[in-house]
This record gives C-alpha cells, sequence and structure tokens, in this order.
C-alpha cells in the first residue's frame, strides 16, 4: 500500500488467491485511510478507517459503501470474517479466513435482510 492519494492499494488475499488492485482516495497519515476494496472495471466499493485518540485508547471507525446490485450478506458475512483476523492479528494470534463463520454468518444476514 502507497500511503498517499492516488497510491497503489493493491491487496493479495494468499489463501483464495484473490488480489484487488485499487488506489488510494484518501490519506491523512496517522488517522485516516481510504480506498477501493475493488479492481479493475468492478464497481467502486470504497472502504473508509479512521484513528481518534479517545480517553483509554484509541477508536477505529470503519466505513464501508456497497453497490445496489451486491450481495450485501455476502459483504457483510465477509467483513465480519476479515474483522475477526484483524482482532486475532492484534492479539497476536493471527487466524485464516474463517470460512465457516462467513457462511453462517452470511445465512443470518440473509434472514435479517429478508
Amino acid at each position: 500500500m502507497e500511503l498517499s492519494k492516488g497510491g497503489a492499494a493493491k491487496l493479495n488475499f494468499t489463501d483464495s488467491g484473490i488480489v484487488i488492485d485499487s488506489v488510494v482516495t484518501e490519506c491523512e497519515i496517522p488517522t485516516l485511510l481510504e480506498y477501493s476494496w475493488s479492481s479493475g472495471d468492478e464497481p467502486l466499493r470504497p472502504v473508509r478507517w479512521e484513528l481518534a485518540g479517545v480517553e483509554d485508547g484509541t477508536r477505529l471507525t470503519l466505513i464501508l459503501s456497497v453497490p445496489k446490485e451486491e450481495d450485501v450478506a455476502r459483504s457483510c458475512a465477509g467483513w465480519e470474517a476479515h474483522l475477526m483476523m484483524l482482532l486475532a492479528a492484534i492479539e497476536g494470534a493471527p487466524i485464516k479466513f474463517p470460512f465457516e463463520r462467513f457462511q453462517s454468518s452470511r445465512t443470518a444476514y440473509n434472514e435479517m435482510i429478508g
């Protein structure tokens, strides 16, 4: 990731073989990073990470935008799984993508959406 506006945002998910080649759309080190969670001609899926100091630490705010035609349940379940992976990495015990959790969460989100 090139941490400047217009810089390359390349995400390589080695377990799945998925590679996202995108561009940084906003960057204010150390508080803001925004890029699209899509490659090439795919619809834009902006992802915005914001850090803010709070009384007892740091608050992470994550803002996601999903195209209208997107499978919202799949996106929610995927991000839930990725955030589980982030937490595990922060705690010093990295995990692989929790596919079973992704599947059960996707079913639950589909039921919520109706």
